[in-house]
């Protein structure tokens, strides 16, 4: 066996997305907060997330937390995300499949039926709540950073859809483009993922041809994230469906999407302080998401949301970097 670096991980799902956490073989990283972190990582090792994400090692939908020494006093661990197109600020799936690692495998001791953890990220320091049923983590609320509407009430022109109604809305650091599906000629079905797929990555490309995204923090931006979703019915359930990366469609509801979401339906007066909503994904799998208080961020009402999910572990894993491997960075290709 030959390789000149190691990487361990545990592998899980929540709400249906496979993902991994980086727990070992990377060694610490410099920086004074997660973002200075994850942009060495960024200059210095991206063929690590590359390797990873990419096949022969991973696959095109692939997300992974990597974790990191704690900055915040009090805060057990801190993590970015990396995915095969680059990096997100945030990532609700991964912060609960993380938090549930970390109590399930024993890398944080448990107190109780509940125990707090904070995480943390680029986005800010995560309150979690693990909750437990004996040994089985069943599930973990994320007392989440603020949220809020960037563009309301905008207009694209999507080719096959025509004219569409599009909100930006950023959910705990990352930017989405919000449609209704009914708009696209779609209802969120799971047997219409690859509908959703084309007509999502159709918005994305009109989004960022036709509006200017300018995001407090992130200045004028590109919007990768393409939720296509229902309003809430009388049961106060939500389908929704992220599209995202080279346009696939996420199976799960997506956490800061959903926070997206309610900042959203917020703004229109749908929801309000206390409120919560059941987020939904194609697998039928489910976040519930609520509006814990109001906040502003520069001119920008904004809410502080929470979500509470599941994750199930599914694996563990050790990748094998050889010096001599010809796709030792990864591929993919364009089918």
């Amino acid at each position: 066996m030959r390789s000149d670096r190691v990487l361990g991980t545990v592998d899980f799902h929540t709400a249906g997305i496979g993902m991994r956490l980086l727990t070992s073989g990377l060694g610490r990283l410099p920086g004074t907060t997660i973002g200075e972190k994850r942009r060495w990582f960024q200059e210095h090792l991206d063929h690590l997330r590359t390797g990873l994400c990419l096949e022969p090692r991973g696959h095109r939908a692939l997300l992974i937390a990597v974790m990191t020494e704690p900055l915040t006093p009090g805060a057990q661990f801190g993590l970015f995300f990396i995915y095969p197109g680059g990096y997100y600020v945030s990532c609700g799936e991964g912060t609960i499949g993380a938090a549930t690692v970390a109590i399930e495998t024993g890398m944080v001791a448990r107190q109780g039926a509940e125990t707090p953890i904070l995480i943390d990220t680029e986005a800010g320091a995560v309150e979690t709540i693990v909750r437990l049923d004996g040994d089985r983590v069943r599930q973990v609320t994320l007392k989440w950073t603020p949220s809020f509407v960037a563009l309301p009430g905008q207009v694209v022109e999507v080719e096959g859809a025509g004219e569409v109604p599009v909100d930006i809305a950023v959910g705990v650091g990352n930017v989405f483009a919000v449609v209704e599906a009914r708009h696209l000629g779609l209802s969120v079905r799971r047997e219409l993922a690859k509908r959703i797929a084309q007509r999502g990555t159709a918005v994305r490309e009109a989004v960022n041809a036709q509006l200017q995204v300018v995001v407090p923090g992130l200045g004028k931006t590109t919007v990768d994230n393409v939720l296509v979703h229902e309003l809430p019915d009388a049961a106060g359930v939500s389908p929704n469906a992220l599209v995202w990366g080279p346009g696939q469609v996420d199976a799960a509801p997506c956490g800061s999407g959903t926070c997206a979401r309610m900042a959203l339906f917020h703004h229109r007066g749908l929801m309000g302080v206390g409120s919560t909503f059941i987020s939904r994904g194609l697998l039928g799998l489910d976040f519930t998401g609520r509006i814990a208080g109001e906040t502003t961020v520069e001119a920008h009402r904004a809410i502080l949301p929470e979500i509470t999910g599941t994750a199930y572990l599914t694996g563990f894993s050790q990748f094998l970097f050889d010096p001599e491997d010809p796709v030792r960075t990864g591929y993919l290709l364009e089918a």
